[in-house]
């Protein structure tokens, strides 16, 4: 069978496995030209990502499934991973499963918004779009509250995957927050023309290097196996939970956000009850974080 011209794929885990449901629930709603959906989870957690989601039109795999089809598999064995890694490689080898040519790859903390078709991804001629996308908001709020680290740490991560493509134009480019687009096409070209020939697993260069999103948009910089076709991010992504009370205060809620982006991302570092059970930290130290958030809000009032 052919492979499909663009499927979703999310990579997750017993942790987000509410926020995957989310997810899956607003893929359900809103896929107008009923795109396939994989899902893939480490092998231990398939049962219960099952019975809470379903297995209406979606294409279960396993994590440990993908690794093994790729060179990394020869490099490591998947226990001896650390969990950041593999679900980095994992979305990045998901091409290899055959299912399509290219990807909307998203996070479990993605929901979609609004009616969403093939045609806002991929032309007529299966090529897709990139997503192009400085992280200036992001540094921005990070600077706001005194987080200097976060430029910090993200300009070294480009530093770093620059220098190993020998990208050396005064313009720094950012490659956006989930979801993004992935082509099959220049994953491949990635390991022949530069992994392959300087010996290097792509999961070597991701412990190397630090991210994933930046070696594919940075090999696609550098190769330009597909024509460039920059698109801003998809979705709304609220970084920091402050983000999201300043755009709530200013009357920006879901149904304003669908006029002007496709989803939304509420990052699971800050929402934090959404996670599994099995990760729910002790009451004492549920009962700290939330005093620690109701300081943050009062600082976040009286600031503004």
């Amino acid at each position: 069978m052919a492979a499909e011209p663009l499927a979703l794929f999310l990579c997750s885990y017993r942790k987000d496995l509410l926020r995957a449901k989310r997810l899956a629930d607003s893929v359900r709603a809103f896929n107008e030209d009923q795109l396939p959906l994989a899902i893939a989870i480490p092998r231990r957690d398939m049962d219960v990502f099952v019975d809470t989601i379903g297995r209406d039109g979606i294409h279960w795999h396993t994590q440990e499934e993908i690794f093994e089809l790729t060179p990394s598999a020869g490099q490591a064995a998947f226990a001896s991973v650390s969990g950041g890694h593999m679900q980095q490689l994992v979305k990045s080898e998901c091409w290899r499963l055959g299912l399509a040519e290219n990807h909307l790859v998203l996070d479990s903390d993605c929901v979609f918004l609004r009616a969403f078709r093939r045609s806002e991804f991929i032309d007529t001629a299966g090529m897709p779009c990139t997503v192009l996308d400085f992280a200036n908001e992001l540094f921005e709020m990070a600077d706001h509250l005194g987080r200097p680290r976060i430029r910090a740490d993200w300009l070294a991560t480009s530093d770093r995957v620059r220098a190993f493509f020998g990208n050396r134009s005064p313009k720094r480019e950012g490659f956006g927050s989930a979801p993004f687009i992935w082509s099959a096409a220049v994953w491949r070209d990635l390991e022949a023309r530069v992994l392959r020939p300087r010996g290097v697993t792509l999961l070597q260069a991701i412990e190397q290097l630090g991210s994933e999103l930046m070696i594919y948009g940075e090999g696609l910089l550098a190769l330009r196996t597909i024509p460039l076709r920059p698109v801003p991010e998809f979705f709304r992504c609220y970084h920091y939970e402050e983000q999201w009370w300043n755009d709530m205060r200013g009357g920006i809620d879901e149904a304003a956000l669908a006029r002007q982006f496709m989803g939304v991302v509420w990052q699971s570092n800050w929402q934090h009850w959404l996670d599994h059970t099995e990760y729910q930290k002790p009451l004492t130290s549920r009962i700290t974080r939330g005093l620690r958030r109701g300081v943050r809000w009062l600082r976040w009032r009286f600031a503004s």
